[in-house]
């Protein structure tokens, strides 16, 4: 039996983004800019950082159980808030492993 296991490159947001800035000679402002503008996830961006589909993110907003912003009619996430929310589920698993 033969299992397929799929690697996808792991760059940090600023890493993404400072080649390209620099390769147009914008420096490290355009880059901090990119970062921080990759800070704020739309619910595509949030599902995509977890791993999990657009209609959980929906359920779990609707529950009011992630951290996020209404904006209008559109949904905001700050990408530290949901690592700090992720951090204590992470240490629990963590305890319980032990």
């Amino acid at each position: 039996m033969s299992i397929d296991v799929k690697h996808e490159a792991t760059l940090e947001p600023a890493q993404e983004h400072a080649p390209a800035a620099q390769a147009r000679g914008d420096g490290s402002a355009a880059a901090s800019e990119a970062a921080v503008l990759d800070d704020v996830l739309d619910v595509e961006g949030a599902a995509r950082l977890l791993r999990i589909g657009r209609n959980t993110i929906y359920e779990l907003v609707g529950r009011n159980e992630i951290p996020h912003r209404r904006l209008g009619k559109q949904i905001r996430f700050s990408r530290a808030a949901i690592m700090r929310w992720l951090d204590p589920w992470s240490s629990q698993g963590a305890k319980e492993g032990q």
